[in-house]
């Protein structure tokens, strides 16, 4: 399993807070050159908000950030647009 946390820590220094969470799981089912992967996000109460599955995953040829980018593109796709027209 791989768990990446997202926090904000006040003025760099106070006590951290959680603002989301991303759990990618191995499903078991893949080979050891490409894999299959259920991912999760939870919001900051720990509440559950989207999964996805990322498969036929190059584990090999790629990073982990791969597969966290492959997961965000399914859940929330092209978000990278100019709000301020």
């Amino acid at each position: 399993m791989i768990k990446i946390k997202i926090e904000l820590i006040p003025f760099g220094f106070l006590k951290p807070k959680t603002l989301g969470t991303c759990t990618i799981i191995n499903d078991g089912t893949g080979t050891l050159a490409r894999g299959n992967y259920e991912v999760s996000f939870t919001g900051a109460a720990n509440q559950a908000w989207k999964k996805c599955k990322v498969e036929d995953f190059p584990r090999t040829k790629l990073l982990v950030w791969d597969i966290l980018y492959r997961a965000l593109k399914q859940v929330i796709g092209e978000r990278n647009t100019d709000d301020t027209k």
